[in-house]
């Protein structure tokens, strides 16, 4: 853990921004006077393939994009002081903070938001990039009232290799967010990001998500079998056709999700012109008809249970490291 006035590589930090169980990310300011991040590996993953791997491709996809809304990766520092990141520094107040001081915000201010949001991540997915870890805590909102989007590091460039270990390598997301098919181990794709786009728009219109929980297994149970409510039991005066666009783009199937972003950011902006008789609004069945009490209990132990081995591997590597 560094404090404000240590030197590393030259760059000296100003603060401590987040601590994640990922990382740690500073603000620091460059030789050149600049203010930068800098994003440390939490030093128990530092042995950790999937880590390592996380961070070089945040740097390829970063260098990769050239997008107002998309900070620039500068560089990855490899060294005595070990590897961090070198990113660009954004101004602004995180999505959570704004949300949670506003929501439910009103309809026009929504609209605004999603479309950059729609507009930026479209651009990722031409560029054959998805984020896959969209959430409110990784997007800026600038001075200027633009939004950026951070934090690529779950991201996927599209054929790029698997790191041998499924769990450790796929299943990323915040649950609050997370697509069905990320909790089930899959590696996801557009449709992925669509979902957790249309979970964001959900809760900037209502203040709230669909699902709740004491836990990440009770959330992540919820995203593979419950059904989510209508916004407008929240807050009334959301348009219907909006609130049509929404559920479309959390469906638990991805066939019946907006396949690509360009679809739900249209249909949003002409959300008064749609034919609503042309969404299925009725609720959807789990996957193979509704699910027993002993199906979602065995589903919720498989999960449980992975997660206890990617701990287990993790605390592993850790050891491995501070014995070499």
């Amino acid at each position: 853990m560094y404090k404000a006035g240590d030197v590393v590589c030259d760059y000296k930090i100003i603060e401590l921004l987040a601590q994640g169980g990922f990382s740690q990310i500073y603000k620091a300011r460059s030789p050149d006077g600049s203010q930068v991040i800098l994003k440390f590996p939490e030093a128990s993953l530092l042995g950790d393939l999937a880590t390592y791997e996380r961070f070089r491709r945040e740097v390829s996809i970063g260098q990769k994009l050239n997008h107002p809304a998309i900070p620039r990766a500068i560089t990855f520092m490899e060294g005595a002081e070990g590897v961090f990141l070198v990113l660009e520094y954004i101004e602004g107040i995180p999505l959570r903070t704004y949300i949670s001081e506003h929501a439910p915000l009103p309809l026009n201010k929504v609209l605004t938001l999603a479309d950059q949001l729609a507009d930026t991540i479209e651009f990722l997915h031409t560029n054959g990039v998805f984020h896959r870890d969209l959430k409110p805590e990784n997007i800026i909102i600038g001075p200027d009232e633009k939004i950026h989007i951070l934090d690529f590091g779950s991201a996927l460039l599209e054929g790029s290799r698997r790191v041998t270990w499924r769990w450790a390598s796929n299943t990323f997301g915040t649950p609050d967010y997370m697509a069905p098919e990320q909790i089930q181990g899959k590696r996801g794709d557009s449709r992925t990001d669509v979902y957790a786009l249309g979970m964001i728009v959900y809760e900037m219109l209502t203040g709230t998500l669909p699902f709740h929980g004491d836990n990440a297994l009770s959330v992540m149970n919820q995203h593979l079998t419950a059904i989510p409510a209508s916004p407008r039991k929240f807050q009334p005066s959301i348009p219907p056709g909006v609130e049509a666009v929404v559920l479309k783009s959390i469906r638990r199937d991805t066939d019946e999700r907006y396949q690509h972003v360009s679809e739900f950011r249209y249909d949003l902006k002409h959300f008064a012109e749609l034919d609503l008789s042309q969404f299925n609004l009725e609720p959807e069945p789990a996957a193979g008809g509704l699910l027993t009490n002993r199906q979602i209990w065995v589903r919720s132990l498989l999960v449980f249970v992975a997660f206890l081995v990617i701990a287990a591997l993790l605390v592993i590597a850790g050891y491995l490291m501070k014995h070499r």
